[in-house]
């Protein structure tokens, strides 16, 4: 009697337990869940790991000409010039200049796309500009009008130039209110800048 008692408790036992391993975690057997099931729980899970999890936001840097623009943005450096009111970008070359950076751009491909962002004829307006130096973003102001200087004869016919925080003209060695605001357009503009990385890395 003793022995079908112990037999009994024994199998009740050994039931509970294996019942235990299964019944918490039924859902993660993938053999008794369809494709859509398993992709549901794998979705799910990667959603919950990643809650909370800060994403790193790409800053735009305001630095003045003079003091660290002017050293950074050393001659014949290659740069990328995002324009902002276009999403358009290109790539140019210091050249030259001592109160902004003397610019032009590095073949004939990038004249024309320069071109295309002022509607296809040049302008003195200012435009607001993220520059691309070694990695890292600043916040400048361009004009999109060629003149003087024309070393590189990529179609542009002369330089163009590119204002930073507290740069001035060559003419009047004045600092320019309209770069100046480009400038600052610029370094506000941090999300625009991130949302604009985002869409190209996609």
């Amino acid at each position: 009697m003793k022995t079908n008692l112990f037999a009994i408790i024994f199998c009740i036992l050994t039931c509970g337990m294996l019942v235990s391993c299964v019944v918490p975690f039924p859902s993660t057997n993938s053999l008794l869940l369809s494709p859509e099931q398993q992709q549901f729980i794998n979705d799910k899970y990667e959603q919950e790991v990643t809650v909370g999890l800060s994403t790193q936001t790409v800053p735009v840097l305001n630095l003045d000409w003079f003091e660290y623009m002017d050293k950074y943005f050393t001659k014949y450096v290659k740069v990328r010039v995002i324009d902002i009111y276009s999403n358009r970008e290109y790539y140019v070359k210091r050249m030259g200049g001592y109160n902004h950076a003397d610019v032009q751009t590095i073949d004939t491909e990038n004249t024309k796309i320069f071109k295309e962002i002022y509607g296809g004829t040049w302008s003195w307006k200012r435009r607001p500009v993220w520059v691309e130096i070694d990695g890292k973003f600043y916040a400048g102001s361009t004009n999109g009008m060629p003149h003087g200087f024309d070393i590189l004869q990529t179609g542009e016919g002369g330089h163009t130039c590119i204002h930073f925080l507290n740069s001035k003209t060559h003419g009047t060695k004045r600092v320019d209110p309209d770069h100046q605001s480009c400038v600052k357009y610029a370094a506000e503009h941090t999300v625009d800048l991130n949302n604009y990385l985002k869409q190209k890395n996609m």
